[in-house]
Order: structure tokens, then sequence, then C-alpha cells
């Protein structure tokens, strides 16, 4: 008896120390459906994507209201940052523009594709209560031949952030994400229909 009470004792202090769970994050492409089955056109190479030094790690990192950094270490990325934004800009891409042939840096066994699409993120601000803010320089270069970019471009966006929350956080960089892909579509889609290989 006494060893069954001190059993369940043992239990209760064990169970009282465990730590919270980790919650992981992703960036994904938007649900949308692409109008028409994908075709194969001029490869596209999404990447690679630059990040702020800073932010190059798997915990969310967030900027309280005096602009002091924290990391979150229950809250993380499930993937590289980079990689998950590139991955999410190359779908979303390929969905609005009908194209099977635009893929995320780096693809093994494949070159660089015909036109390469850099992206340099200069800031992603995570505040949570206040806003979520993407800013986003790009090009799109030929891979061979004249090297001169067929377009380029700068995205700058903020997401309201209503609540304190990681997770709200995370949706809000999602939203600008889709937004980035949107607005890439919009811009490179008639440079690529331009393009001669």
């Amino acid at each position: 008896m006494k060893s069954i009470a001190l059993s369940l004792i043992m239990l209760a202090l064990l169970s009282a120390c465990a730590s919270p769970p980790t919650t992981f994050h992703q960036l994904r492409p938007a649900l949308s459906t692409a109008a028409a089955t994908p075709v194969l056109g001029v490869s596209v190479m999404v990447g690679p994507a630059s990040l702020p030094a800073g932010l190059e790690r798997p915990q969310l990192v967030v900027e309280d209201a005096a602009g002091n950094v924290e990391l979150l270490d229950l809250q993380r990325w499930a993937g590289p940052l980079d990689r998950m934004l590139t991955q999410a800009v190359a779908a979303d891409l390929s969905r609005s523009l009908g194209l099977s042939s635009i893929y995320a840096y780096p693809q093994p066994g494949m070159g660089g594709g015909d036109i390469r699409l850099l992206l340099d993120v200069r800031q992603l601000r995570l505040r949570p209560g206040r806003d979520a803010s993407l800013e986003v320089a790009w090009q799109a270069l030929p891979t061979q031949g004249d090297k001169r970019p067929l377009a380029s471009g700068y995205f700058l966006q903020s997401q309201p952030l209503a609540t304190q929350d990681a997770a709200a956080a995370a949706a809000g960089l999602q939203t600008l994400v889709t937004e980035l892909g949107r607005r890439l579509a919009g811009e490179l889609g008639p440079a690529l229909a331009g393009f001669k290989r």
C-alpha cells in the first residue's frame, strides 16, 4: 500500500514538472486551385531567399512593444524559414501562372532553370498584438546568355495582428507570403511570356 501511494506521489510530481509542448509552424502555398492543369514552359528556380541573419534559426523571433527581440523557444518553424518561403512562393507562382516548371531552390539533380528568381528578404518583423511586416526585393535573372534582369521589384506590406499569440504572428506572415506570391505572379508573368530560350 505504501509503495502504491509513493508511486502515485512520484507520478504527480513528475507530471507537474513536465514542460509545455513545442508548437511547430509552417508557411504553405495558398489553397487556391489553378484555373487549368499546369503545363511545362519556361523553367523558373525560385531562390535562394536570403534572410536577415537574426532570423536564420528554428525559433520564432518576435519583437515586444519596446522593440526588444525575443526568441520563442516553444514556438518553432517546422523547417528552415528561407526554404519554406521559397517553396510557398514557387507553388503559388506555379498555380497562378499555370506553369508546372516552377521550382523551389535547391532542387537536387536540376540545374538553375532558365530563370532564377532571387528573393532578398530585407525585413521580416513579427510583433504580436501589433503587426507582421515583410520587405522583399526581387530579381528574375536568365541563367544563360544575357544576364540582365528580366524583371525586378520590391514588396513591402504589413498585416495587423489582433492577438498576442505566436500562432497569430505565423498566420500574419503566411498572409504576407501569399500576397508576395500573388504580386510576383502579376509582375513576373508578362516577362515570362516574352522570354525566349
